[in-house]
């Protein structure tokens, strides 16, 4: 349909030039048959177009050709006006057609993303209104695109986005982001919103200072990375291979790389693999390492790091490629490698890079995943995959766009059905208790317990490896599985193996947001202290009880039967 829609578009604004080209040939053809030369029989077509009286009259005028061009070169005129006039009006046209007729979804912001965003919403049938597109496009009233006008961009949110069931906020800049999402929300105060920004921590933050159950504030790092941790987990990868931790390669160390680290350490933790290694290969990673341990300075407690200042590219390898082997290898063979620049010439030159480097020392033969905004330009899955091919793609900004679920009409539904599994197992007088604050409904929650229950439904896939069921049952899966009762632990012994696991991983997940551990009774959540971060044996049996509960949420969770 699309296709259709630019071919229409193509011949529609050629119409008044072939038009004009004809008035202009039949005219001059016919005034050279009167006798006249060619450049007064190509004057003489041109005054064809307006109502001349100086060649009116006499037999030239009775010539059909002259005739016909006559009556083109007057719609050619009208048409001109008409079309000059409509460009006039067309901005303020859509800005009415926009009031008037209110859209399913509305995308707000000029990051790339929005127009795929855009493009999603029609593939989805949804009515979709674009705020801050490159250009004016009105294709039909139900799919607009408005450039940003001169002016208080959060006015023009709130005149457009009242009547909107999704919006979806792209901006470079988070804190236009912010003001923009609370404009969103003072419009349209019943509607799903959904900030996609760059920056983790900032997202985080952002997160938290909105606090709002419908409205959820996500990097694009973050999404894109536990998305590639759902459909290829390194943890099963590591087991296929025999490996008894996972190492992973990440060749660029910006936001995608240091999120699908984060992803890996906390989310792919497991009890049959001991604690990962993650070798970052950048530029800059000295100065990279520098911010990063300031911001988790326990983080060597969550894993092992190895920072090298190289570049693997098509012009370049840098250290001396033996060298690099051997510092590579001294860690195991590598489970997987992420190759995560900026560019995506930049990242298939350096793929292709690791796989020649990969193939000449002997550090393994990982899969090699690729950040690409056009994935596209690899091959499809299946067949014989040889070469770029060979490499296996995420982070395109549709794939992100799926992941976020800004079309969802119930996003979160793994945390949600956490969060119901808890309130379950609680007396019914916790339910509703004011003092018990991690107890209220999903919508009624602080954002730190939404975010919780986030986190504890991204590691059910690692928790379900570690209790040897079966990966077909919940593999790629963004929702949680359906097993039988029983399935993830059926004694005592199971479910204290389980709940180790667990606290090893809210270990890491606070160790990798910069909280390190006090010997005060009492966390201070001001300078991200807390006396619990130490290993689960040396755990009083009433906080260890955190971590068993989380675990029979998880069975409850995954239990069509809802029993704790």
């Amino acid at each position: 349909m699309s296709r259709r829609r630019f071919e229409f578009r193509v011949r529609a604004a050629w119409f008044i030039p072939l038009m004009a080209v004809i008035t202009i040939t039949l005219g001059t053809l016919a005034w050279i048959d009167q006798g006249q030369n060619f450049v007064d029989a190509l004057y003489r077509a041109a005054a064809l177009f307006s109502y001349n009286d100086v060649y009116g009259g006499g037999s030239p005028l009775k010539d059909p050709r002259i005739q016909v061009a006559r009556w083109i070169g007057l719609v050619v005129v009208f048409s001109a006006a008409f079309l000059a006039l409509g460009a006039l009006l067309q901005q303020q046209l859509a800005l009415i057609v926009a009031r008037g007729l209110p859209q399913d979804v509305v995308i707000i912001g000029s990051d790339p993303i929005a127009g795929s965003a855009f493009e999603a919403a029609r593939s989805h049938e949804k009515s979709a209104l674009w705020l801050g597109a490159e250009a004016l496009s009105t294709s039909t009233i139900r799919y607009i695109a408005l450039a940003w006008p001169a002016g208080d961009h959060a006015r023009m949110v709130r005149e457009h986005a009242m009547e909107a069931k999704h919006i979806l906020i792209a901006e470079a800049e988070c804190a236009k982001a912010l003001v923009l999402a609370r404009a969103a929300r003072e419009a349209a105060p019943d509607a799903w919103i959904t900030v996609l920004v760059h920056d983790v921590r900032l997202a985080e933050d952002a997160a938290a200072t909105l606090n709002q159950a419908r409205t959820r504030v996500m990097s694009q790092a973050a999404v894109s990375a536990r998305a590639l941790t759902i459909e290829h987990p390194p943890f099963l990868i590591a087991k296929e291979l025999g490996h008894d931790r996972i190492h992973a390669l990440i060749v660029g160390f910006g936001r995608t790389g240091q999120a699908i680290a984060r992803d890996l350490i906390v989310n792919c933790r497991t009890t049959y693999l001991k604690t990962p290694r993650i070798t970052v290969i950048d530029p800059n990673a000295t100065a990279l390492e520098g911010v990063f341990r300031v911001r988790a300075p326990e983080a060597d407690r969550a894993a092992e790091f190895e920072f090298i200042n190289g570049r693997i590219d098509s012009s370049a390898i840098s250290p001396d490629p033996s060298a690099l082997a051997r510092t590579v290898a001294a860690a195991g063979p590598i489970t997987t490698a992420y190759v995560c620049l900026t560019h995506d010439t930049q990242v298939l030159a350096a793929a292709g890079m690791l796989q020649a480097l990969t193939r000449a020392v002997d550090i393994g033969q990982p899969s090699i995943f690729v950040r690409l905004r056009d994935s596209a330009s690899v091959g499809a899955p299946g067949g014989e995959r040889r070469g770029l091919d060979a490499l296996i793609p995420f982070g395109d900004l549709d794939a992100i766009l799926d992941a976020s679920e800004f079309l969802n009409d119930a996003p979160d539904a793994a945390a949600r059905t956490f969060n119901e599994a808890y309130r379950r197992g609680l007396p019914e007088a916790a339910r509703e208790d004011p003092v018990n604050r991690s107890g209220y409904p999903w919508d009624r929650l602080d954002e730190t317990f939404r975010q919780a229950n986030r986190d504890v439904a991204a590691h059910v896939a690692a928790k379900l490896a570690s209790a040897n069921i079966d990966p077909a049952l919940w593999r790629g899966l963004r929702t949680l599985p359906k097993l039988t009762e029983g399935a993830l632990y059926n004694n005592a012994e199971e479910l204290e193996r389980l709940s180790e696991l667990e606290h090893e991983r809210w270990n890491a997940q606070r160790r990798m947001d910069g909280w390190r551990w006090t010997s005060e009774p009492k966390k201070d959540d001001l300078r991200r202290l807390h006396p619990s971060l130490v290993d689960y044996d040396q755990l009083t049996d009433e906080v260890k009880e955190y971590d068993r509960g989380n675990v029979r949420e998880t069975q409850a969770a995954c239990w069509p039967g809802r029993t704790a």
